[in-house]
């Protein structure tokens, strides 16, 4: 076997009266059945790999050398290898905190638990401890100490509220109160956003504006099945529904000078958007259109040509519709065609066109394609951060260039 060897260790100093929890790096670690610090033993001990193993400090005085036995012998003593002690302030008195619950002996128990168990669970703990000991070499070294006053209690629970740390606040409650707190317990799990944004079939009916369409289109979850719903309307009177995006959504990052964009439905995945191509180019064939009733002055409207077998046939009717190009639109006239309007259509699905519908100038012009979901949005209540909360993490959130932007409110048309 090969003798140990210690590169280094994490932290190199700590408290006289022991219970450091120190990281050992080196080589040949598998095996170890003892950490010496100075001729103290270390009075916990868990080997995590052939190069790293954790130790908790025994008490002790000065400067001291750190050394691991294992089967191949003992490792050399190494200035990199260095434990000081520190004296502790106030060991007259006793100092103001000291965790009572977390004693070297407990965690020396948790790591040899943990590293011997298999399940999926305390391979995730395990994970969790390992990255803190290693990084910080310490479980609880930031936590806050406990309030002096009932003053302190009620500050820590108002912040709590005040971040939205609903189930933290919990949890303290139930700590102080000793009663059991929320379940599943933190720490364990990450919290998910609530919904997010799943793949749906795009309709690519054959055609010049095939090739342009994305085979595949996001939709958030929770509009999924009614505009799904709605699609299978519209393929039951031999129309289609091709769709431009979103491709993909991500939310733009906060760097120095941003200006967040204005289009905020879009990154609510609440914006639908028609395939520009599928339009405005051969009305009689296109599978969408712009159409109003022959000879009248009605704004254009989209629709869905319905030239595709049908188990629902929509009845012919003869239309005025838009055909234009870079500069301009005309005016053509059909004759016996079918079309299926999409306004109502889609508002089935929960997805509105403003009023009244834009009228394009050219097939330049993409307004017309616009729908959007408003859903749930309550004027004057509801904040864009809460609805940001319901796709995307915190963290992706804070980073964002919408991180100034979340406690703006739903005014009717955007958030102010």
């Amino acid at each position: 076997m090969a003798t140990p060897v210690v590169s280094s260790i994490a932290p190199t100093n700590g408290p006289a009266t022991g219970g450091t929890i120190v990281t050992i790096t080196g080589s040949g670690l598998t095996g170890a059945v003892a950490v010496g610090f100075g001729t103290a033993n270390a009075t916990s001990l868990a080997v995590s790999s052939d190069t790293q193993a954790i130790a908790i400090s025994p008490p002790g005085s000065g400067t001291v050398n750190v050394t691991v036995i294992g089967p191949g012998g003992q490792s050399a003593v190494s200035p990199a290898a260095q434990f000081a002690y520190t004296a502790v302030a106030g060991t007259t008195a006793g100092p103001y905190y000291a965790d009572p619950a977390l004693t070297s002996q407990v965690v020396g128990s948790l790591v040899s638990a943990l590293q011997s168990s298999s399940s999926p669970a305390a391979q995730q703990a395990q994970a969790i401890l390992m990255r803190r000991l290693a990084l910080q070499g310490d479980v609880v070294g930031s936590r806050v100490p406990p309030p002096l006053n009932i003053t302190e209690i009620g500050g820590y629970l108002n912040l709590l509220a005040t971040l939205k740390e609903g189930a933290i606040r919990e949890q303290a409650l139930a700590g102080i109160l000793g009663v059991a707190g929320p379940s599943p317990e933190l720490g364990w799990e990450e919290d998910e956003p609530a919904l997010a944004m799943v793949s749906i079939a795009n309709d690519r009916p054959p055609g010049p504006a095939q090739p342009t369409l994305p085979i595949s289109v996001l939709v958030r979850s929770d509009f999924s099945g009614p505009l799904q719903t709605a699609i299978q309307s519209l393929h039951a009177n031999g129309a289609t529904l091709p769709v431009a995006g979103p491709p993909a959504i991500t939310l733009p990052p906060g760097t120095p000078g941003a200006i967040p964009p204005g289009d905020l439905l879009f990154y609510l995945g609440r914006v639908l958007t028609l395939a520009p191509a599928a339009a405005l180019a051969a009305p009689a064939t296109d599978p969408l259109a712009l159409i109003r009733a022959a000879g009248s002055s009605n704004p254009f409207a989209v629709a869905a040509n319905a030239i595709n077998p049908a188990t629902t046939p929509v009845t012919p009717g003869n239309y005025d519709a838009l055909q234009c190009n870079s500069s301009s639109c005309s005016t053509v006239s059909l004759t016996g065609a079918s079309f299926v309007p999409l306004a109502p259509v889609l508002a089935s699905g929960g997805f509105y066109q403003a009023l009244p519908p834009p009228q394009p100038a050219n097939n330049v012009d993409v307004t017309w394609t616009r729908f959007t979901n408003v859903t749930g949005l309550v004027v004057g209540s509801t904040k864009f951060g809460d609805e940001l909360a319901l796709l995307y993490d915190a963290g992706t959130v804070a980073r964002s260039v919408f991180a100034t932007m979340q406690n703006t409110i739903w005014d009717g048309t955007t958030f102010a």
